[in-house]
């Protein structure tokens, strides 16, 4: 296939250019553990230390201050911060963007971005050591108008099994790229799209158009387990630690990152390919590539 192969060796480097993190149970634990703690909360300051984070202008910003914090919703890869004025703050981390909720005073992290303070002595903070996240203020009328958002496929967790199977008959390219193709289904990466594969034995590479209905069925039911199976571990990681404590949550994958490991389920040897600093993990016994 012409991919460099990592067989039973762990690329440290890879592994840290290639997940765009956060994927979908890292935001759904990101939401589900600050919404309660915005909930009636007023901002009372704030800040940008990088300014260009804020897309939409960060003296924007400001205007948030006086105002209350309502829902928060994800779809795909993005976090939407619904304010009580008609206002919702749209939050895309891409590949380092993390939050922080802290006591105000607490040690400042690296790459510190944006800054909300709150009346009750809290701080939600944003850092990005890349500095590639994306923040937006805008109406709900404005809401398509954000970078990738009118381009966006039905979300992972949402798409019904038909819209699935309707929208997936018509790709005939790697199952993989499909899968982490945000036009076609939003929220899935490269971490997880291992796992669904694997789960529904499927291998990365495969293409498409060799899949029969069986297979598209067992897909689309690997997707939703392995999305909520991944979303009850992370959301328990994240109520127990909380944020800012690290940059991920991975530990409960079974193939992703897992390269000379035994399979979970066969036992064979986890295989790793890397491509453009982007690891691709699988097992040839339970996903083969030919049927």
């Amino acid at each position: 296939m012409g991919y460099p192969l990592v067989y039973g060796v762990r690329n440290v480097e890879a592994d840290r250019e290639e997940d765009p993190l956060p994927e979908i149970p890292d935001l759904e634990a990101i939401r589900h553990y600050l919404m309660p703690r915005l909930d009636r909360l007023t901002v009372t300051r704030t800040e940008t230390p990088i300014p260009w984070l804020v897309r939409t202008g960060a003296e924007g910003l400001v205007t948030i201050e006086g105002h209350q914090f309502g829902e928060i919703h994800r779809l795909g890869k993005f976090l939407l911060f619904f304010l009580d004025e008609a206002r919702i703050l749209v939050v895309n981390p891409m590949l380092t963007g993390r939050f922080h909720w802290v006591e105000a005073g607490t040690k400042k992290p690296g790459r510190l971005g944006v800054v909300i303070a709150f009346d009750n002595g809290y701080e939600l903070r944003y850092s990005d050591m890349r500095q590639m996240g994306r923040w937006y203020l805008v109406t709900q009328e404005e809401l398509p108008g954000v970078p990738q958002m009118a381009t966006l496929g039905p979300d992972a967790m949402s798409v019904t099994e038909d819209e699935f199977l309707a929208r997936i008959k018509s790709r005939r390219g790697q199952i993989k790229a499909t899968l982490a193709n945000q036009e076609f289904i939003a929220g899935i990466g490269n971490a997880y799209s291992d796992e669904i594969l694997w789960a529904a034995g499927l291998h990365p590479h495969r293409r498409r158009a060799t899949m029969d209905e069986d297979d598209l069925h067992r897909l689309y039911a690997s997707m939703r387990a392995v999305q909520e199976e991944s979303i009850a571990i992370v959301d328990a990681t994240v109520q127990g630690e909380g944020l800012g404590k690290k940059e991920e949550w991975r530990e409960h994958l079974k193939v992703h990152r897992r390269a000379g490991t035994p399979c979970p389920r066969c036992g064979s040897e986890i295989k790793g390919q890397v491509r453009s600093g982007s690891e691709t993990n699988y097992c040839v016994v339970c996903q083969p590539l030919f049927e």
